[in-house]
């Protein structure tokens, strides 16, 4: 077998599963898997620069702040949504293949190689750096042995030992492509679909389904469709700036199991949830051969959730879709609960259908490539849920809101997680917003005139319309003496220490005028009789509707908010 020839084997061979270096350190797994990764054109992932990056400290300023079991922990996690980025060369810590968990995610994700290599040989390698947070006490050669006695018989758990050596590294390198195209002690079936780590049931009868919540989902989508909804063609509806970080995983997730029909790659923005862009749209999804039993599958933000929705649920007098959210704000709120809609010059989502989905996966990994505003936008909503019907889990936002913007760790999908099971009780009692439903709009009510005063454009982000308006929610309550004083500040507080705006005075456009603003906030789908229901509060985590307040009592409120 020539070189070229054992490449294209082992290439084949791999799959979707990634190459895990395991080992010691000193025995190579950076300079051999940099020449690994080029040998095979793929990428080559350092765990520990990944985790030096996510933390922004070194590993031993991780080990001196932290200590160790707080780096082990903070590696785990890092590893495992590593994992779910493959086919790649990943290099991973000493002590990581330690964790059975993380033994157990390689080998549902992974090849993994043991780069053996004898005392002196690490002694020689790790002497030449003091970097080594473990050896920089004591005796390092009595330490090292110390950790071949303890590592060397879990290592050796690894599918594969390669023995590093004084060579240069491309013998290794040769010899591990050689056994990863000939070695049948390779795994080469196809890489395990995780179960998601959560998992919401949207109570509607025979009209019920599920958001899966986990890290790495994406590329497992063409299974989890085919699984639960069957052997069905797929039309992909994305944006161009989200086409760029995922499409191709999707793509390449539904041609594996058949389901591919096309993508449909729309221009981003509030902009495109249009008469004009819905035309278009529907027209190309027809282009794609779509049929009744087949699916719609949006793959965006809120934006392109709630136009292929709405496409969806039109398009030959409606199909069925798969939601996949990619904004910390769609997995929370837009993807769930069946509402779709555009955009007229008289409002926002004034035109629309309740069209629910039949599936809504959330890989909470997309988040990564969120900008950070986006991602703030979002956390909006998630604080909505708090602020609406639930102090706790405001108590707990203000507790943990650092570790939700942090690495897609678990105070993340636990944010995820307790939002969309918010939302799911309050659409299972009142799907067609008639009762209940409408405390989803706290804020909303404000917010969305605040996003048709300045065209639905980048000056204000949806959820950065809807944290002012949940601040002027809670302040007009207070005004009106529905609510003790001190809420308001508190809930200004903690937007504020987010990075959110909570003042008119913060979006970035002049000529504010309360008589405008309340015209907007006419336009409001909730309005009733011709009055318009705010949804006020009682405290934090205790909302209602009212339609009482009088007009002249909400423009003089303005008119102060405005100068404040």
């Amino acid at each position: 077998m020539t070189e070229s020839e054992a490449i294209d084997t082992a290439k084949k061979r791999l799959g979707k599963r990634s190459i895990v270096l395991v080992g010691l350190m000193g025995c190579g797994k950076s300079s051999i898997g940099k020449r690994l990764a080029a040998r095979l054109g793929l990428p080559f992932i350092d765990a520990d620069e990944e985790i030096e990056r996510a933390a922004a400290k070194t590993i031993n300023e991780i080990f001196a702040d932290h200590g160790e079991a707080h780096f082990r922990d903070g590696e785990r996690k890092v590893i495992s949504r590593l994992l779910s980025n493959g086919p790649q060369v990943l290099a991973t810590g000493g002590g990581a293949y330690m964790h059975p968990e993380t033994r157990q995610r390689i080998r549902e994700n992974g090849v993994s190689i043991w780069l053996r290599a004898d005392l002196p040989v690490l002694m020689r390698r790790v002497m030449k750096r003091d970097t080594r947070p473990l050896l920089r006490e004591g005796n390092p050669e009595a330490t090292m042995r110390k950790l071949i006695e303890a590592r060397y018989p879990i290592y050796a758990e690894a599918d594969m030992t390669v023995d590093s050596r004084d060579e240069p590294h491309d013998l290794a390198v040769n010899e591990i492509v050689n056994r990863l195209a000939t070695s049948s002690a390779v795994p080469t079936g196809p890489v395990q679909p995780p179960s998601p780590s959560r998992s919401v049931r949207i109570e509607l009868g025979d009209r019920a389904y599920d958001v899966l919540i986990a890290n790495g989902l994406l590329s497992d989508t063409g299974a989890l469709i085919k699984s639960r909804l069957g052997a069905v063609k797929c039309g992909i509806v994305t944006d161009e700036n989200v086409a760029r970080h995922h499409l191709a995983t999707l793509e390449e997730s539904l041609k594996s199991e058949g389901l591919f029909a096309g993508s449909i790659v729309m221009t981003p923005g509030e902009g495109t949830k249009s008469f004009r862009d819905l035309a278009t749209l529907s027209e190309r999804l027809l282009e794609l051969g779509l049929e009744r039993g087949d699916l719609v599958v949006p793959l965006g933000g809120g934006v392109i959730g709630d136009l292929a929705g709405f496409a969806a649920g039109i398009l030959r007098r409606g199909i069925r879709f798969v939601q996949i959210p990619t904004s910390l704000l769609a997995q929370v709120d837009s993807s769930v609960g069946g509402k779709t809609g555009i955009n007229t010059p008289q409002g926002k989502n004034l035109i629309g259908v309740f069209h629910q989905p039949s599936l809504v996966i959330a890989d909470t990994s997309v988040l990564t490539t969120l900008p950070p505003r986006q991602m703030r936008a979002g956390y909006a909503e998630v604080a909505k849920y708090g602020l609406l019907g639930d102090a706790k889990f405001f108590a707990w936002l203000e507790n943990n809101w650092q570790g939700v913007f942090g690495n897609n760790g678990p105070a993340l999908t636990k944010a995820i997680e307790t939002s969309v099971a918010a939302k799911a009780a309050i659409v299972a009692r009142d799907e067609t917003e008639t009762g209940d439903r409408a405390l989803l709009n706290l804020g909303h009510t404000f917010g969305h005139a605040f996003e048709a005063w300045t065209g639905y454009s980048d000056k204000l982000l949806h959820g950065e319309g809807i944290a002012i308006g949940m601040c002027l929610a809670f302040r007009l309550s207070e005004e009106l003496g529905l609510c003790p004083a001190g809420n308001a500040d508190r809930v200004t507080a903690h937007f504020k220490a987010i990075g959110l705006p909570t003042r008119i005075a913060d979006i970035p456009q002049t000529g504010a005028d309360a008589d405008e603003l309340w015209r907007l906030m006419g336009q409001d789908k909730k309005v009733r009789g011709g009055k318009l229901a705010f949804i006020l509060v009682r405290s934090i985590g205790d909302a209602f509707v009212s339609r009482d307040v009088p007009p002249e009592t909400v423009k003089a409120f303005l008119k102060r908010e405005i100068a404040r």
